[in-house]
């Protein structure tokens, strides 16, 4: 494709300064159409035949991606270190290449790969062997589905349907981090939905009977009581924490290894508040704690063995149907059957249904 065009150089110069000016222009996530293309003024004259051609010079060098949009021809850009990665691989290697490249950060699974090439199972094995001995795809793990094999982009990080977010490590769910952070956060939110009473305004006095039979009043000083009184704030109080606040506050506070987002915050959130332990303000926009700083950290420091299991003060009402492990599960959305979160494996349950005995209807 060397023969000249009508008044601009050679199909191969064309097509060079055209996906030069489509790099200048526009993303490369942008989906071109024709007529997109066409508005670029490379092609002489919006010389349609010429502009197929020019972009059929860009396929071959793995510089375009043709795709089909709304029943109509396409393209997308492919950066130049991904086309010498393309130029270098079999016609079959390249078909799977694309197909695992079009899910992103999802990941495809195998069997998936399979149907959309329809490659013998043979010859699919070597087309991944030799894409990840060359380090263009990877094998990744999918809570959701930890018996399939997933594949995605060597240079791409999972997304967090895939890994399970910041409450996994190595597709497990870290009870004890969720522990740690959902701790942190209400501790936070006690600090700011409760007013301390300074010691001086403490005092207040005792009835005392004398040797008479007389009553007598004593006052006495509240620092010498070792317990902070607490007051909570009056209505209009608008000092409540907000998902932001507490999400900058987990992060700053060196608890967690990675960088939490508010939709994990949120989650943990929305945890409390089933447990009863704080409750959403202004629909949600602000977060109130049930318990003073003092009740909580004096909750979170006794051992799970030696609370009472029968104690209800934390519950939110004695129904079985609100009290179900689901009701507060923070990955209830990643539990599915045969997955790493599931209902037949969750460990809740049994003890749960031990604690309540059979449901009354």
């Amino acid at each position: 494709m060397t023969s000249a065009g009508p008044s601009g150089g050679s199909v191969t110069e064309l097509a060079s300064r055209l996906y030069d000016a489509c790099l200048n222009n526009f993303s490369t996530d942008h989906n071109f159409s024709q007529q997109e293309l066409l508005s670029l003024d490379i092609i002489p004259k919006n010389d349609l035949p010429l502009l197929l051609q020019c972009t059929q010079s860009l396929v071959d060098q793995k510089l375009f991606r043709l795709l089909q949009k709304n029943d109509r021809l396409a393209w997308k850009i492919i950066p130049r270190e991904d086309a010498e990665k393309l130029q270098n691989l079999s016609p079959d290697e390249s078909l799977v290449y694309n197909v695992i490249h079009s899910t992103g950060r999802s990941g495809i699974w195998v069997r998936a790969i399979q149907m959309r090439t329809n490659l013998h199972k043979s010859i699919l094995d070597r087309c991944l062997k030799a894409l990840e001995g060359k380090n263009y795809i990877k094998s990744v793990h999918n809570v959701k589905f930890p018996s399939r094999k997933m594949y995605m982009l060597a240079g791409l990080a999972p997304s967090e349907d895939v890994t399970g977010g910041a409450w996994f490590t190595d597709g497990v769910l870290d009870e004890n981090f969720i522990g740690v952070v959902s701790g942190f956060i209400e501790f936070t939110v006690a600090r700011k939905s409760w007013f301390e009473v300074p010691a001086a305004d403490k005092s207040r006095t005792k009835r005392l009977k004398t040797a008479d039979g007389s009553a007598a009043l004593k006052k006495e000083s509240g620092s010498a009581s070792k317990e902070k009184e607490y007051l909570p704030y009056p209505a209009g109080y608008t000092g409540y924490p907000t998902i932001a606040a507490l999400t900058a506050a987990v992060n700053q506070s060196g608890i967690t290894p990675v960088r939490l987002g508010e939709e994990s915050v949120t989650q943990l959130l929305e945890m409390l508040c089933y447990d009863n332990k704080l409750v959403a303000l202004n629909n949600g926009e602000v977060y109130k704690s049930i318990k003073n700083p003092e009740q909580v950290k004096a909750r979170q420091a006794r051992k799970p063995e030696t609370e009472d299991p029968s104690a209800a003060d934390d519950r939110l009402v004695s129904n079985g149907m609100t009290e179900v492990p689901c009701g507060h599960c923070p990955v209830f959305n990643l539990c599915v059957p045969g997955g790493a979160v599931s209902p037949e494996t969750c460990e809740y349950f049994e003890t749960w249904i031990h604690e309540k005995g059979p449901l009354s209807f």
